[in-house]
């Protein structure tokens, strides 16, 4: 069931999912160069981004929940390091979150792929019930995802939004002024296509060049 409009969780999952949203490089005080995830106003050929937003959600959920795993998901997409999952996890921590807690998926490399390797380590793990979080933008392509897979574990598709504004009322106003923007109209736009696309049969995945960050 999709709840992307309030936060009602009848049972403990056995573990939260969170999709990345692309990393972006920065310089430290040393020097150094760092990754990080996205925050809205970072955007690839598609529009906004908004990842960081999706780790700070999944804090908020796994200190909701504190016996559930937390799974990180995918690779960069040229295969070389540091990993989403693995600067995903490295912000979770940051976050207060136990290293212990958390898994990393490293193997995909899109959204589907994400999925479906969520999927089989449910499967491996034998979780019933899993929460799946991204940006609200990314929920309905998500479930389209999940429902061609037909899969036995139980999904609730979250997001990252709905968390924030129920974990602090000054968000919603933040993210209504990202709503407005030219970049978030793009996604929009894209999500729709996809997902269109994908009803189809026609879906393909985005190529690296369009899925730059920046």
């Amino acid at each position: 069931m999709e709840r992307n409009k309030e936060m009602k969780h009848t049972r403990t999952p056995d573990a939260i999912v969170v999709f990345s949203g692309g990393l972006v490089s920065y310089t430290d005080k040393e020097g150094k160069i760092k990754y990080r995830s996205t925050t809205y106003a970072n955007r690839d050929t598609f529009g906004t981004l908004g990842g960081y937003e999706r780790v700070r959600a999944t804090a908020e959920l796994a200190n909701r929940f504190p016996v559930a795993c937390i799974v990180t998901t995918s690779r960069h997409t040229k295969g070389e390091p540091p990993t989403l999952a693995g600067v995903m996890a490295q912000e979770l921590v940051n976050l207060g979150i136990s290293r212990e807690r958390i898994i990393l998926e490293e193997i995909s490399t899109n959204t589907a792929s994400a999925l479906r390797s969520s999927l089989q380590l449910a499967a491996q793990k034998g979780w019933k019930e899993i929460i799946l979080v991204s940006n609200e933008y990314h929920m309905p392509r998500i479930k389209a995802f999940y429902e061609q897979e037909k899969s036995p574990v139980k999904a609730e598709f979250v997001s990252a939004e709905a968390v924030l504004i129920t974990a602090d009322s000054n968000f919603k106003e933040v993210f209504g002024r990202v709503k407005k923007t030219s970049a978030y109209a793009e996604r929009l736009a894209a999500e729709q296509r996809g997902i269109e696309a994908l009803h189809r049969g026609e879906y393909r995945p985005a190529s690296p060049e369009d899925k730059m960050e920046r």
